[in-house]
């Protein structure tokens, strides 16, 4: 006799719900990357497939890699798939002019991160980054690292 009540049901309910999640956001990763060739377009012969996730832990790097396909390369919101959302990217140049000459780094972090409401980042159009680093690269120093190097080439990206 098979029963699908009791403990056993609820872990499985949960852990189904976590598998979920992750093939979502690598499902949503997977649909931006797919755009990552019309933000490199200054290259001469793309490659046929981009790759998931980027070795370097640069930030220009990974902004370009991550970021410049809604935001633009230069930040400005003026990416190649920024059109096609709803809601337009923001500006990401002008975070600091907004907050009176200060760079709200803990913010930016938060919105890449996932642990903010991102209406106030403008939009709940921007992937969560954190948890897709995560679903594809399970080490937590190298997610942290990531999301320290976007922190830190928007903050170098900043206009007065």
């Amino acid at each position: 006799m098979t029963s699908t009540s009791g403990p056993t049901s609820v872990v499985d309910h949960r852990e189904g719900r976590v598998s979920k999640v992750i093939r979502t956001l690598v499902a949503a990763t997977l649909a931006i990357c797919s755009l990552i060739p019309m933000a490199n377009a200054e290259q001469k012969s793309p490659s046929a497939t981009a790759p998931l996730i980027v070795e370097s832990m640069y930030g220009p790097d990974l902004y370009r890699h991550y970021c410049a396909t809604c935001h633009g390369r230069d930040g400005k919101g003026k990416g190649p798939a920024a059109a096609a959302l709803k809601v337009p990217p923001p500006d990401l140049t002008v975070l600091a002019r907004r907050r009176n000459g200060v760079f709200p780094g803990a913010d930016v972090e938060s919105n890449i991160r996932g642990g903010a409401a991102l209406t106030a980042h403008g939009s709940e159009e921007m992937p969560v980054w954190g948890p897709i680093f995560y679903a594809l690269d399970p080490s937590d120093a190298h997610v942290r690292a990531r999301i320290a190097s976007l922190v830190a080439h928007i903050a170098s990206i900043q206009q007065p």
